[in-house]
């Protein structure tokens, strides 16, 4: 079965992202993190280089 035809689901532009496809996109983009894992609140550029 497919999905009705809802023409306000889509964007004027087609390079414009639609409301669902950014929440998707955030759901992809943060896959696999854990909120309690030490140094979570640092990035990479944060982190006392070992050299």
């Amino acid at each position: 079965m497919t999905e009705p035809n809802d023409p306000s689901a889509r964007p004027k532009d087609a390079t414009e992202v639609t409301d669902e496809q950014r929440d998707q996109q955030e759901l992809f983009e943060h896959q696999g993190e854990d909120p309690d894992a030490p140094g979570q609140h640092e990035s990479r550029h944060q982190i006392a280089d070992e050299n």
